[in-house]
């Protein structure tokens, strides 16, 4: 696998050879250079010998003296350190300061000669057969007169001479030159170590950005550019922060909005995958919201309407409406009013749903309530009112009524009016109730519960009097609770009054209370006619009497029951019954202690 390098070792190596070309170019064309040169001056050398020894040369021409030419010529290239050759007009070598003469070729055909014969200074550089090495020639024409051309006169070194000299200056050339690059090599590293810091301290910066630390700023000093990047990506991370906290705040906003909404939510990808619910659909659907999420709705939804409803969402190009029920048994089925919207990418592909689902069972429960409310309300007093009504217009009508009939249709007039008035009395308890409950005005102080009971009990004996039944309490004097007094009292007054009420003469109603862990427990006990199982869920209901014709002769308007329950509540307890038939019942107040 390829193995990325750091910046300073991808552009060292670059440098280097960058630099390590450029002096071995300059090294090469300056070694030339100074060959070239070297060579120009020893041809310069050769021809100011070759002119210097012209006269002498030329003077033992004239004379033919061959002998002191060969010896001179000897001579004077040991000194000198020259090849000396001297060659008559015709080519013909006279003699040589290193070789036989007599041994040597006709040198006519050499180039440097052939100049030197025709006038010129001539020069070569070839290899010599009779020395077998390379050489330097510079060959002069030697006069005897202005005209007349006697002979030629040549001067050589060899290549070797040079090339010794020169390799001294290349060695010494060499060693400068390493020590040159290994100096430059060493101060790049340097500087392009300076030049990868300012990088590796941005990338480090931009690693702490990745790990979410964007108040962490990059300082860094170098060239503009790098410094232009550090404060570029300064600044990216300032919006990145002020963009994330923005979406984290949102989100937040989204997720308590969603959290805490009272309709269901829940999001449906195409796939008829559960992508998220809150926690109100969970609780309608009863799945948890944790473990559904991700999977198929036919894991997770079990009602066929719903279903069938999400699939139409899903597909349709419209918003969506219906209600269904949600069976959860016989008496415990939810009523909801569903929404469906088709979520989309684009006009074309479609991303899945939104159901929203709202459950109006309550509202349908308290519509039937209000309902049936206003059906008992306008019944109940509907049945005094005609009563009162009939009993007037027959008195008006009538001026022939004796006397006592028209006091007894006036003592049934009362008696409607004031079953009139504690109808009345009644739902104007129950609704002060209500709204003091919802207001939440309601105060509860602490209280000692035998003081309330007695004050109850004590307003029922009149009417226990009148029957002979014995009303008892069991209480300890030291129990105490945080209570209203006075609707206590009514709550509990009123389950008195229908012990009472429902009980045989000589029958003994009793008052118990006690501490029942963190609640308190107010029981009523009576030994009356009890009641029917299918009563005991609908006796807390408003107006619903068991035996109405019996209710109504007692003087009951059917909402003592309904005023407990309320006032039970507004204290956030619960009651409870038991009752049979013909063995009494039993009505039980739990509030918190």
């Amino acid at each position: 696998m390829h193995r990325n390098k750091k910046l300073i070792w991808r552009l060292f190596p670059y440098h280097v050879l960058i630099l390590l070309t450029a002096v071995l170019a300059v090294v090469w064309f300056g070694s030339l250079t100074l060959r070239e040169l070297h060579i120009t001056r020893m041809t310069t050398d050769l021809k100011v010998r070759t002119k210097l020894m012209e006269p002498m040369v030329a003077n033992l021409l004239r004379q033919g003296n061959f002998a002191a030419l060969e010896k001179s010529c000897r001579e004077t290239g040991v000194k000198v350190a020259t090849r000396i050759t001297v060659v008559d007009p015709q080519g013909r070598v006279l003699c040589d300061s290193e070789h036989d003469p007599r041994t040597m070729g006709n040198h006519a055909d050499r180039s440097e000669i052939a100049l030197a014969l025709a006038g010129n200074v001539g020069t070569a550089r070839r290899y010599s057969a009779t020395l077998r090495t390379e050489m330097l020639y510079v060959a002069a024409p030697v006069y005897d007169g202005p005209e007349k051309r006697i002979g030629v006169i040549r001067t050589a070194l060899p290549f070797l001479s040079i090339d010794r000299q020169l390799r001294g200056l290349k060695g010494q050339i060499a060693a400068i030159t390493l020590v040159v690059v290994t100096l430059a090599a060493g101060l790049t590293l340097v500087v392009t170590r300076k030049d990868s810091q300012p990088l590796v301290e941005i990338k480090r910066g931009a690693e702490r950005f990745a790990s979410g630390q964007l108040g962490c700023k990059i300082a860094v000093s170098g060239s503009e550019e790098i410094v232009a990047l550090a404060q570029a990506m300064n600044t990216m991370a300032a919006q990145l922060d002020d963009r994330i906290r923005t979406v984290l705040k949102q989100r937040n906003e989204f997720e308590t909005i969603f959290a805490t909404m009272m309709e269901g939510v829940m999001t449906i990808d195409a796939q008829e995958r559960l992508i998220s619910l809150n926690e109100a659909a969970a609780r309608m659907l009863r799945i948890d919201s944790r473990e559904a999420a991700g999977r198929n709705l036919l894991e997770t939804v079990r009602n066929a309407d719903l279903l069938h409803f999400i699939r139409q969402a899903l597909t349709g190009d419209r918003s969506m409406e219906r209600t269904i029920v949600l069976s959860r048994g016989r008496d415990n089925e939810r009523v909801l009013q569903i929404y469906g919207a088709r979520l989309a990418v684009d006009e074309e592909r479609r991303a899945g749903a939104l159901i929203v689902m709202n459950d109006v069972t309550r509202l349908l429960q308290l519509e039937n309530v209000r309902r049936d409310f206003v059906a008992n309300v306008s019944h109940e007093l509907k049945t005094p009112i005609t009563s009162i009504k009939g009993y007037v217009e027959t008195l008006l009508d009538d001026d022939t009524i004796p006397p006592r009939q028209a006091r007894d249709f006036l003592e049934i007039i009362l008696k409607q009016a004031n079953r009139l008035h504690a109808i009345v009395e009644d739902i104007l308890t129950l609704s002060r109730i209500e709204e003091d409950a919802a207001r939440e005005t309601i105060e509860l102080e602490p209280g000692l519960i035998r003081e309330v009971l007695l004050a109850a009990i004590e307003n029922c004996l009149p009417r226990a009097v009148e029957k002979n039944i014995e009303i008892t309490l069991q209480c300890p004097d030291d129990l105490q609770g945080r209570v209203n007094r006075p609707l206590l009292e009514q709550a509990v007054l009123n389950l008195i009054n229908n012990g009472v009420n429902y009980s045989r003469p000589e029958s003994v109603v009793t008052v118990r209370a006690d501490r029942a862990g963190e609640k308190i427990r107010i029981a009523v006990n009576d030994s009356g006619i009890g009641i029917a199982e299918e009563h005991q869920t609908r006796i807390f209901e408003r107006f619903y009497l068991v035996d109405k014709a019996r209710g109504r002769k007692l003087g009951g308007t059917g909402l003592g029951l309904a005023i407990v329950k309320h006032i039970v509540a507004a204290h956030g307890g619960e009651i409870k019954v038991e009752s049979s038939p013909g063995k009494g019942s039993t009505f039980t107040i739990l509030i918190p202690a």
